[in-house]
């Protein structure tokens, strides 16, 4: 069935598709068979002339030669079929017979016509999916039963039979030319003195089988060509039968036109689609396999006038297989040859007689598949070793030309039409399932192919004139599913160039029988995405049993048996697929001694692979690879933590000293600036930001991914301060991610947020295309993020919220918003989480919006904070310190302080003992003390800043440890004060306020030659001031009081 030339109904006017072929064949009765023009009808006034008339042109074919027949006890004969078409004898007389005996195989004779109506589109893909088909039989005769000549008896006479025609060419030569026994007049006895039942009726046994594609022969000039078709048999268990050897003959054919098939009608695309196989289908479906189909309909996705939608049938497919998913047979086969032998001998027709040049890629079954959305297909639950599929593996091919492209290509863009799947039994009408395909992926730039993984659900009819099921549904947890396969050879979205050339270009011709995806945007960079996935689960297999045995102080394997065991085997998949799709290619290999060869390069590269990741594995050494931190590294990220706080906090004078600390004293500079360089992008100063990266010289380390997506971030945020329009910075910044995502196409967050952008668009087609994408990177380990400073998001928002009963999708999107949030990039942040917020409670979606709106400097005045009801439960209180903790934030954004110390006020009721609300809330707890402090109110300063301190003194915080020092001096508690102060020295770096007001406190007690000491250290550096307060308390202090004599503390007690 050929696709329809335009997606309406007044297409078809009002005849159906037999119907026109039925008037087709009438008036190609009425023509001549000379391909000539048809006569021109009498025309008189009134009447039009036809602007073209139908133009009936003649496919001529004949044997031209056929080798490596088979030995066979009889004579051979070649069958010619088509099954659209009726293939005609050219002789005397009109016949339909297509055969052709022995004694003609090399007479090159009988010629066959094929007529063809020229520039048809219904005609090209008549002979697009149906190739000509050609079988070898021997023709057994009536025999008695027992004395058939078997064939072995053939190939023991070979030398007698040789000299036994010898003999009969000599008696032709003297004239005698009896060579036998008369066949007829023994007929006629056997006929006489025989019962009927003790002989065996003539017929024909099936020895072998090919075809050839027509579409070849489409050109636009005539053409004269010779093609070989081969020939295959059956091979089962043996190499031939009782009569018969096995062999596989070659044909070579003579085809030629006198007129071009294709004068002013050029096609431009071919569509070929393939069913493959149905999963998870009932044990019911299964027995009634051999009676299963599969229609594939367009169907329109809006009603019309009378409320109804458009279905347009466009192909079926019959009969399915059940076999297990690993043992099925990997060629994909016509599925039009394959039903016109259904039912016809001999039984079980060898798929490689009716082969395409397309395979099934078992070991890539359920990748790259575009799924029915929300649908869990739970396919790590299938195992092809044990279930059992409903196999198809059958193909449509049909021809399209420019206009109807357009018309394919506006019908996807604008999602005018998706694709009905129905799988029927028997007939097409007893429907069974159903399941959809949105076909818009193809809408998008350069996709040309996709894998639909489409769900079929039970249709519900009264009545069932087949066979009844007990279940038409699966287990709600096993989805049944269909795979389809649909496949352009050129993208709709690009201007396809005229293919009915390559039909004329011997280097070209065979291109057009199979269909070559692009996968997913680029061919070449893809072929490397699976070593390229497998070389990444290797390095973090080969990283986790490093950081276990590191971390275990494992010396020996005897030790932790049990966990190498199980390891053993993940390791050995890992290589056998590392050899299979790397190593097997660069070194393929014909011998044992080959193989040894390469298995030894395999080793070599591998344990220098394992070197690199014990020695240098990121930027810092191995301490990063095993233990995750270094020394150096986690000092480093701990000081610039109380760095961002102190900033956080508005203290910014000891920040300020606290960084040039971090900077002098560091020495992995890379680090820094990398730190430096988060910091300006949450900063939102992206000035700062890109001059990082314009002097950025670091390549191939951990981070590098993160700062070139960074990148794209900055000059996107950029771009929209300076131009005028914001669409020209958005159109500039998805076509720059587009690309970012091309380049790094195993990494699902770009493509999330390319989905994310496309939805709010409502760009479909690009919706469909990542989605498609990002879902198949679900199982695939992404990059690494290295060790970083806790983010200003997740300092405002440490823990995340409950995302147990979310579906995957919402918890890989949360996974991406999170990553962007870290980075900084809040505005990316808030484009994804925006898609997932309906996921999640109100008063969630609350939080994470408000905390990302002021993180970009969004909150204005005319923001309104809400306040959502909550109860006494746990969780409910929980939430109503959220809304004081974020509230509070909003009004210190806006420098209502008075305001925000309301809101903090809210959170002193938290126990000291609950760490985990304390630790959550710990900014605007420090927040609440800071303004406290600077308004007087040092008793709430005390409070705040004692629910901040750790409980562990080993734990070191200086914010929480000196504020709370400050307001026990202020309150003149100095005992207790100098605990504290004295905890927030204890950092590792130098600041010198602490101990300028352990000099004071001490003075003020009198021990002057501690204060002493503690002065000498406050002023170790004297280019770093001391708070204008300790000097203020310094002036407080009379001298008059203050003893001369410095002698030891200790005496004086």
């Amino acid at each position: 069935m050929s696709l329809p030339t335009k997606l309406d109904t007044t297409d078809f006017n009002g005849k159906t598709r037999a119907e026109r072929r039925g008037s087709q064949k009438k008036n190609n009765r009425s023509k001549r068979s000379t391909g000539s023009l048809t006569k021109k009808p009498k025309t008189g006034v009134g009447l039009p002339v036809p602007k073209h008339l139908t133009q009936r042109v003649f496919l001529y074919m004949q044997l031209k030669n056929i080798s490596n027949l088979p030995v066979a006890s009889y004579p051979l004969e070649l069958h010619l079929h088509h099954a659209k078409n009726t293939l005609q004898r050219m002789s005397e007389h009109y016949t339909t017979e297509t055969v052709i005996y022995q004694n003609e195989f090399e007479m090159e004779k009988p010629a066959f016509a094929l007529g063809i109506i020229q520039d048809n589109i219904d005609e090209i893909n008549t002979f697009s999916d149906n190739p000509l088909v050609v079988t070898l039989y021997q023709r057994i005769p009536r025999h008695r039963k027992g004395q058939l000549v078997k064939v072995a008896k053939l190939k023991s006479e070979a030398s007698s039979f040789q000299m036994g025609a010898e003999k009969k060419a000599k008696a032709i030569l003297d004239g005698n030319t009896s060579t036998g026994p008369d066949i007829s007049a023994a007929d006629d006895y056997m006929g006489e003195n025989e019962e009927d039942e003790d002989f065996i009726d003539e017929s024909v046994e099936f020895l072998s089988r090919g075809h050839c594609d027509l579409l070849q022969l489409f050109q636009t000039k005539r053409f004269m060509s010779s093609i070989p078709i081969m020939l295959y048999p059956e091979y089962d268990h043996t190499l031939e039968t009782a009569t018969s050897q096995k062999s596989s003959p070659t044909s070579e054919w003579h085809m030629y036109s006198i007129l071009p098939i294709l004068k002013k009608l050029h096609f431009t695309n071919l569509v070929f689609i393939t069913l493959e196989s149905i999963y998870n289908a009932t044990g019911e479906l299964h027995e009634r396999a051999d009676h299963l189909g599969m229609s594939l309909s367009i169907r329109a996705t809006r009603p019309n006038l009378n409320l109804d939608y458009q279905v347009l049938p466009l192909c079926t497919f019959y009969r399915f297989g059940s076999k297990v998913i690993n043992e099925q047979n990997r060629i994909i086969v016509w599925e039009n040859i394959k039903r016109d032998l259904l039912g016809r001998e001999p039984l079980g027709i060898a798929n490689i007689q009716m082969e395409t040049n397309l395979r099934i890629q078992v070991n890539q079954l359920f990748r790259r598949l575009l799924k029915t959305p929300i649908v869990d297909f739970k396919l790590d639950e299938i195992d092809p070793l044990v279930d059992k599929a409903l196999i198809n593996n059958s193909l449509h091919r049909y021809v399209l030309t420019a206009e109807l492209r357009h018309i394919l290509e506006a019908a996807v863009v604008h999602n005018d039409y998706e694709l009905l799947l129905q799988l029927y039994d028997e007939i097409p009408t007893n429907v069974l399932y159903e399941g959809i395909i949105n076909p818009s992926v193809f809408g998008y730039p350069d996709v040309n192919g996709c894998r639909f993984a489409s769900v079929l659900s039970s249709v519900n009819r009264k009545t069932r004139k087949s066979f009844r099921l007990s279940d038409l549904s699966p287990p709600p947890d096993k989805p049944m599913f269909a795979i389809l396969n649909l496949c352009f050879f050129q993208p709709l979205t690009q201007r396809n160039e005229s293919l009915d050339a390559y039909n004329e270009n011997h280097l070209k011709v065979s291109t057009l029988r199979r269909c070559r995806t692009m996968d997913m945007l680029n061919e070449q960079v893809n072929s490397c995405d699976i070593p390229r996935e497998l070389y990444r689960n290797f390095d973090e297999f080969i990283k986790g049993v490093i950081s276990f045995i590191i971390k275990n102080d494992v010396s020996t394997i005897e030790s932790k048996r049990n966990y190498f065991c199980c390891n053993l085997g993940n390791l050995r998949n890992l290589l056998i697929n590392i050899c299979g799709c790397d190593f097997n290619i660069r070194m393929p290999t014909k011998t044992n001694i080959e193989f040894r060869e390469m298995l030894t390069h395999m080793h070599k590269e591998l344990m220098e692979r394992i070197e690199g990741l014990l020695m240098d594995c990121s930027w810092d050494g191995l301490s990063q690879c095993v233990l995750h931190h270094d020394n150096d590294q986690e000092r480093i990220r701990l000081l610039f933590e109380e760095y961002r706080k102190m900033c956080i906090i508005g203290d910014c004078v000891q920040a300020k000293h606290l960084f040039a600390n971090i900077k002098a004293d560091c020495t992995n500079k890379m680090l820094l600036n990398f730190y430096t360089f988060l910091n300006a992008v949450e900063s939102l100063n992206f000035e700062q930001a890109s001059n990082y990266l314009l002097n950025q010289s670091e390549r191939n380390w951990q981070a590098e991914y993160f700062v070139s997506l960074l990148k794209l971030y900055i000059d996107y945020m950029m771009q929209l301060k300076t131009e005028e329009l914001p669409g020209v910075a958005y159109s500039n910044m998805i076509e720059q991610l587009r690309n970012f995502s091309s380049n790094n196409n195993l990494e699902r967050e770009t493509w999330i947020l390319l989905y994310c952008l496309y939805k709010n668009n409502n760009y479909l087609p690009g919706m469909e295309f990542t989605r498609w994408r990002y879902e198949n990177l679900y199982d695939v380990p992404g990059k690494t993020m290295p060790l970083i400073p806790r983010s200003m998001f997740e300092t405002f928002l440490p823990q995340d919220f409950d995302l147990i009963d979310k579906s995957i999708e919402t918890v890989k999107f949360y996974a991406t918003f999170k990553m962007f949030a870290q980075l900084g990039a809040h505005k990316f942040a808030e484009i994804v989480f925006d898609e997932i917020s309906p996921k999640f409670s109100l008063v969630e979606s609350y939080l994470i919006k408000t905390i990302l709106k002021m993180l970009q400097g969004e909150i204005g005045e005319s923001f309104k904070v809400r306040k959502f009801p909550t109860g006494n439960s746990v969780r409910e209180k929980m939430m109503r310190y959220y809304q004081a903790h974020v509230n509070g934030s909003v009004e210190y954004s806006r420098r209502r302080y008075d305001d925000a110390i309301r809101y903090f006020k809210d959170l002193m009721s938290i126990g000291i003992t609950d760490t985990v609300a304390l630790a959550i809330f710990h900014t605007s707890l420090m927040r609440l003390g800071r303004l406290s402090f600077e308004s007087g109110d040092y008793e709430l300063s005390k409070r705040a800043f004692e629910l901040c301190v750790p409980s562990a003194k080993s734990e070191l915080n200086f914010l929480s440890n000196y504020g709370m020092g400050l307001a026990l001096y202020y309150l003149n508690r100095l005992e207790e004060a100098i605990e504290y102060l004295a905890r927030s020295t204890e950092v590792n770096t130098f600041l010198p306020d602490p101990w300028g007001y352990l000099a004071t406190i001490n003075l003020r007690l009198g021990r002057n030659k501690t204060a002493l000491n503690c002065w000498k250290i406050a002023k170790m550096h004297p280019e770093i001031p001391l708070n204008n307060r300790i000097y203020i308390e310094l002036e407080k202090i009379k001298y008059s009081n203050v003893s001369l004599l410095v002698e030891d503390d200790c005496k004086l007690k």
